[in-house]
């Protein structure tokens, strides 16, 4: 046998040798040759939310401006108060005066209204009756001087002023008459209109009155509770307007945090929930926290990114102190769910389908398709709930490999 015969002889031979070990390889399971594996793990694992807010004192005093006037006296920024301490007290001299007014003009249309209601005194319609009594004699003298120079003046004996003279001293004292009748009139008999006008009187009296107290109680604010003068708007001798806000009480020892929680997370979010509390105001330091609040609707906000809904959420801060102040910027992470012992997986290890989700288990060497259900998951890792226990060993990234995608 020649040497090119002994060459083909050994090419077959080969050909035929990668042949046999192609079909048995198709026959036989994948195998894990170099791939890079994982195996699973227990540990704790938690889902957690994070958000953005500010500090705030969970109880707060906003004092606004109830009338117009100088500042005679405002509490300043930074400093402690009690309860029923003064902490604005406006100028009132001018609104004790206009009470002193009102009061007496009170007391005036009471004795008014009474007299019409109760009749007068004796010694009222006595007097009454002598000046009517003064006043008919009058005109009845004047009346019978009238007619007694009416005819002289018709024969010529007085002047047409003298004439004149007389006859308007008896519109006079007819004038005085009239007027003397209707004041016994209303002495003896109180007219029901007069009464009514005189009841009206009273009613805008009182309201006056009690218009000007309510001011004046206004002049006065005191600390609904124990805390601190948290801002300053105005200072003491300046003019303030009705309506302004002048300062803001907080309680240092009682703070929470507002955030908005993004509408796809807000669903997540329980009352109850704990949370970790980080910022740059305070360094280092770690506060904890709870959800207390959530409200019961979303709001639309404008941010860098455009429209954003979110769902207002409030966190206690449980263990407050001198370092965390009203206003600080933060950042709050909720712990949404949490659990200990849980079999674990990196996240690239699990396929997700349409079917389900699964893992390539590798055992002997050989890789297997698993099903797998998952529960808690965060950036890192995944909880196992069915279908791997602890110390299983998967491929690690079966999605990067063509050969192991597909739905599951």
């Amino acid at each position: 046998m020649n040497k090119r015969k002994k060459i083909l002889i050994i090419a077959v031979i080969l050909l035929i040798g990668v042949a046999f070990f192609i079909i048995r390889a198709k026959r036989q399971p994948n195998t894990a040759m170099a791939l890079p594996t994982v195996k699973a793990i227990k540990g704790d694992i938690s889902s957690k939310i994070t958000a953005l807010g500010n500090v705030e004192t969970r109880q707060k005093q906003e004092v606004y401006s109830g009338i117009q006037g100088m500042v005679e006296y405002i509490a300043e920024e930074g400093q402690q108060v009690k309860k029923g301490d003064v902490v604005l007290k406006i100028d009132d001299g001018e609104l004790k005066l206009e009470l002193e007014q009102a009061q007496s003009k009170v007391k005036q249309q009471n004795v008014e209204l009474s007299r019409l209601l109760g009749g007068p005194r004796p010694e009222e319609l006595k007097k009454a009756r002598i000046k009517y009594q003064e006043a008919l004699t009058s005109y009845e003298a004047a009346l019978e001087d009238y007619e007694k120079n009416q005819g002289l003046f018709n024969e010529g004996a007085i002047s047409e002023n003298e004439y004149i003279n007389i006859k308007r001293e008896l519109d006079v004292k007819k004038n005085q008459l009239a007027i003397m009748e209707v004041e016994l009139s209303l002495l003896e008999n109180p007219d029901e209109h007069e009464i009514a006008l005189k009841q009206a009187a009273l009613e805008e009296a009182e309201k006056s009155l009690a218009n000007i107290t309510k001011k004046l109680d206004k002049t006065i604010i005191l600390a609904e509770f124990d805390g601190i003068v948290i801002k300053q708007e105005i200072k003491q001798g300046m003019t303030v307007s009705s309506g302004n806000l002048l300062l803001s009480i907080g309680s240092p020892d009682d703070l929470q945090i507002d955030i908005g929680v993004n509408e796809y997370d807000a669903s997540n979010i329980k009352v109850g929930q704990k949370a970790i509390i980080t910022g740059d105001g305070f360094g280092d330091k770690i506060y904890k926290g709870e959800v207390v609040k959530i409200a019961p609707s979303a709001s639309t906000i404008q941010t860098s990114r455009g429209n954003e809904t979110t769902v207002k959420a409030t966190i206690k801060v449980n263990d407050p102190d001198e370092n965390i102040k009203p206003g600080f910027s933060t950042t709050a992470e909720i712990t949404i769910e949490d659990k200990q012992g849980a079999v674990l997986l990196p996240l690239e290890c699990v396929i997700s389908g349409e079917k389900g989700k699964k893992v390539m288990l590798v055992k002997d060497g050989a890789i297997s398709e698993r099903e797998v259900k998952t529960g808690i998951e965060n950036e890192l890792y995944t909880e196992i709930t069915y279908g791997i226990s602890e110390g299983d060993e998967v491929l690690q990234n079966p999605s990067a490999n063509s050969s192991f995608e597909g739905d599951a």
